[in-house]
Protein backbone atom coordinates (compact mmCIF):
# COMPACT_ATOMS: atom_id res chain seq x y z
CA UNK A 1 0.00 0.00 0.00
CA UNK A 2 1.36 3.39 -0.94
CA UNK A 3 -0.37 6.73 -1.30
CA UNK A 4 -0.14 10.26 0.04
CA UNK A 5 -1.66 9.37 3.42
CA UNK A 6 -0.09 5.91 3.79
CA UNK A 7 3.61 6.46 3.17
CA UNK A 8 5.19 3.86 5.45
CA UNK A 9 6.74 2.12 2.44
CA UNK A 10 9.10 5.12 2.18
CA UNK A 11 10.85 4.07 5.38
CA UNK A 12 12.43 0.78 4.34
CA UNK A 13 10.72 -0.93 1.42
CA UNK A 14 11.11 1.70 -1.28
CA UNK A 15 14.70 2.71 -0.40
CA UNK A 16 15.76 -0.96 -0.31
CA UNK A 17 14.01 -1.72 -3.58
CA UNK A 18 15.67 1.25 -5.26
CA UNK A 19 19.08 0.31 -3.86
CA UNK A 20 18.76 -3.30 -4.97
CA UNK A 21 17.01 -2.47 -8.26
CA UNK A 22 13.90 -4.43 -7.31
CA UNK A 23 10.62 -3.55 -8.98
CA UNK A 24 7.81 -2.37 -6.75
CA UNK A 25 4.16 -2.46 -7.79
CA UNK A 26 2.17 -0.53 -5.21
CA UNK A 27 -1.55 -0.61 -4.56
CA UNK A 28 -4.20 1.82 -3.35
CA UNK A 29 -2.80 5.04 -4.88
CA UNK A 30 -6.17 6.70 -4.25
CA UNK A 31 -6.37 5.62 -0.62
CA UNK A 32 -9.64 3.72 -1.11
CA UNK A 33 -11.11 6.83 -2.74
CA UNK A 34 -9.90 9.28 -0.08
CA UNK A 35 -7.77 11.16 -2.63
CA UNK A 36 -10.40 11.45 -5.37
CA UNK A 37 -11.85 14.79 -4.30
CA UNK A 38 -14.95 13.28 -2.70
CA UNK A 39 -13.63 13.56 0.87
CA UNK A 40 -12.61 16.33 3.22
CA UNK A 41 -12.79 17.27 6.88
CA UNK A 42 -16.52 17.97 6.64
CA UNK A 43 -17.18 16.29 3.30
CA UNK A 44 -18.29 12.68 2.86
CA UNK A 45 -20.30 11.08 0.08
CA UNK A 46 -23.42 9.08 0.93
CA UNK A 47 -21.85 5.89 -0.46
CA UNK A 48 -18.38 4.47 -0.84
CA UNK A 49 -15.87 2.19 0.83
CA UNK A 50 -14.76 4.82 3.30
CA UNK A 51 -18.26 5.26 4.67
CA UNK A 52 -19.57 1.70 4.28
CA UNK A 53 -16.75 -0.75 5.03
CA UNK A 54 -15.12 -1.03 8.45
CA UNK A 55 -11.69 -2.05 7.21
CA UNK A 56 -11.46 1.15 5.17
CA UNK A 57 -12.94 3.40 7.84
CA UNK A 58 -10.37 1.96 10.25
CA UNK A 59 -7.50 2.39 7.80
CA UNK A 60 -8.41 5.88 6.58
CA UNK A 61 -10.59 7.22 9.38
CA UNK A 62 -8.17 9.60 11.11
CA UNK A 63 -9.08 13.26 10.96
CA UNK A 64 -5.55 13.95 9.71
CA UNK A 65 -6.26 11.75 6.66
CA UNK A 66 -9.31 13.86 5.79
CA UNK A 67 -7.32 17.08 6.31
CA UNK A 68 -4.68 15.82 3.87
CA UNK A 69 -7.41 14.81 1.39
CA UNK A 70 -8.95 18.27 1.58
CA UNK A 71 -5.63 20.06 1.09
CA UNK A 72 -4.70 17.67 -1.72
CA UNK A 73 -8.02 18.26 -3.51
CA UNK A 74 -7.50 22.01 -3.29
CA UNK A 75 -3.97 21.60 -4.68
CA UNK A 76 -5.30 19.53 -7.59
CA UNK A 77 -8.01 22.08 -8.40
CA UNK A 78 -5.51 24.95 -8.16
CA UNK A 79 -3.38 23.12 -10.75
CA UNK A 80 -6.35 22.24 -12.98
CA UNK A 81 -5.95 18.48 -12.67
CA UNK A 82 -8.35 15.88 -11.34
CA UNK A 83 -7.40 14.64 -7.86
CA UNK A 84 -7.37 10.98 -8.92
CA UNK A 85 -5.03 11.75 -11.81
CA UNK A 86 -2.71 13.68 -9.52
CA UNK A 87 -2.76 11.02 -6.78
CA UNK A 88 -1.72 8.26 -9.17
CA UNK A 89 0.87 10.55 -10.80
CA UNK A 90 2.37 11.33 -7.38
CA UNK A 91 2.74 7.63 -6.56
CA UNK A 92 4.26 6.75 -9.93
CA UNK A 93 6.67 9.71 -9.64
CA UNK A 94 8.47 8.08 -6.73
CA UNK A 95 11.65 6.76 -8.37
CA UNK A 96 11.40 3.46 -6.47
CA UNK A 97 7.88 2.70 -7.73
CA UNK A 98 7.73 0.59 -10.88
CA UNK A 99 3.97 0.99 -11.29
CA UNK A 100 0.87 1.61 -9.18
CA UNK A 101 -2.08 -0.76 -9.36
CA UNK A 102 -5.21 1.17 -10.19
CA UNK A 103 -8.83 0.17 -9.87
CA UNK A 104 -12.13 1.64 -10.92
CA UNK A 105 -15.83 0.96 -10.60
CA UNK A 106 -16.71 2.82 -13.79
CA UNK A 107 -15.19 4.25 -16.95
CA UNK A 108 -14.89 7.81 -15.59
CA UNK A 109 -12.84 6.60 -12.63
CA UNK A 110 -10.64 4.53 -14.92
CA UNK A 111 -10.05 7.48 -17.27
CA UNK A 112 -9.03 9.76 -14.38
CA UNK A 113 -6.45 7.24 -13.16
CA UNK A 114 -5.17 6.44 -16.65
CA UNK A 115 -4.69 10.15 -17.32
CA UNK A 116 -1.77 9.99 -14.89
CA UNK A 117 0.25 8.27 -17.63
CA UNK A 118 0.25 11.52 -19.61
CA UNK A 119 0.65 13.84 -16.64
CA UNK A 120 4.08 15.40 -16.11
CA UNK A 121 4.90 15.66 -12.42
CA UNK A 122 7.68 18.18 -11.84
CA UNK A 123 10.07 17.69 -8.93
CA UNK A 124 8.64 20.89 -7.42
CA UNK A 125 5.08 19.57 -7.59
CA UNK A 126 6.17 16.24 -6.14
CA UNK A 127 7.79 18.02 -3.18
CA UNK A 128 4.81 20.35 -2.66
CA UNK A 129 2.37 17.44 -2.65
CA UNK A 130 4.61 15.39 -0.36
CA UNK A 131 4.57 18.21 2.18
CA UNK A 132 0.78 17.91 2.46
CA UNK A 133 1.13 14.76 4.54
CA UNK A 134 3.30 13.51 7.32
CA UNK A 135 6.63 11.96 6.41
CA UNK A 136 6.89 8.58 8.16
CA UNK A 137 9.20 8.29 11.13
CA UNK A 138 12.53 6.51 10.66
CA UNK A 139 12.47 2.75 11.07
CA UNK A 140 13.54 1.96 14.60
CA UNK A 141 12.14 0.35 17.69
CA UNK A 142 14.47 2.31 19.93
CA UNK A 143 12.98 5.55 21.15
CA UNK A 144 16.36 6.74 22.44
CA UNK A 145 17.58 6.88 18.86
CA UNK A 146 14.70 9.19 17.97
CA UNK A 147 14.96 11.36 21.08
CA UNK A 148 18.72 11.33 21.51
CA UNK A 149 18.29 10.11 25.11
CA UNK A 150 20.17 7.03 26.20
CA UNK A 151 19.28 5.18 29.38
Amino acid sequence: MYNLVKRQAEVEILPMAKSEQIGVITYSPLGAGLLTGKYGVDKRPAQGRLVEEARYTDRYGANEDFMVAEQFTKYAHDHDVKPATLAVAWVKSNPAVTAPIIGARNLDQLEDSLASADFTMTPEMYAEISRLSRTPAPATDRTEVLTGKWS
